[in-house]
């Protein structure tokens, strides 16, 4: 091999050294900007859909369907992708033989919560549900009752994720302290053995 072939070769190499540690810090940070876009993103198309589309649309029925539209692909997404990305839980319900509703958690991240994704996502989750039902009694006061119909959809199904959410967080939590107390207790029998 000559000079040259081997400083491409170490070229190459470095490149590649470097391609990986950019990798590397991103797996450190490990944040998901993509995803809070994403999560902002369909906050926001649902809430510019429901104040500005009555401007320029004249028929109230195309309205309430793209506006039905982006508040259930807004519900299914946080529920099923962005919360799994940005705060590692997923919840579903499921039915008991007595009719009784019982949630079901997913956690993904194993209690370590990248803290930039955690508040993004919190804040736009109690932000969003708090704006609707802001706009379900302000179209109370002004008896305008298909938007306020559309307006409770919208504040119904944000507060429904963010009660999932929260009560998952709340489990989580739970789990945790009871995984580390039962680690603390093994390890205190374990120590107290040794001596």
């Amino acid at each position: 091999m000559n000079k040259q072939q081997q400083e491409i070769e170490m070229n190459n190499i470095q490149q590649q050294d470097t391609y990986l540690s950019h990798l590397d810090l991103l797996k450190e940070d490990d944040s998901h900007p993509v995803m809070w876009l994403l999560h902002i993103l369909l906050k926001a198309c649902a809430f510019f859909s429901y104040l500005l589309l009555g401007y320029f649309m004249q028929n109230i029925f195309y309205e309430m369907i793209i506006l039905l539209i982006c508040h259930g692909v807004d519900f299914y997404l946080v529920k099923n992708v962005t919360g799994r990305y940005l705060i590692g839980v997923r919840w579903y319900t499921d039915l008991s033989f007595h009719g009784q509703e019982i949630y079901r958690y997913e956690f993904y991240n194993k209690g370590e919560v990248n803290a930039i994704d955690s508040t993004v996502f919190w804040y736009c989750q109690f932000g969003s549900s708090c704006l609707w039902a802001f706009f379900v009694f302000a179209n109370i006061f002004q008896f305008g009752f298909i938007d306020m119909f559309l307006a409770g959809i919208g504040a119904c199904l944000n507060w429904i994720n963010l009660w999932g959410y929260y009560k998952g967080s709340q489990e989580q939590q739970k789990k945790m302290r009871n995984i580390k107390q039962f680690l603390a207790k093994k390890g205190a029998k374990y120590l107290i053995n040794q001596k």
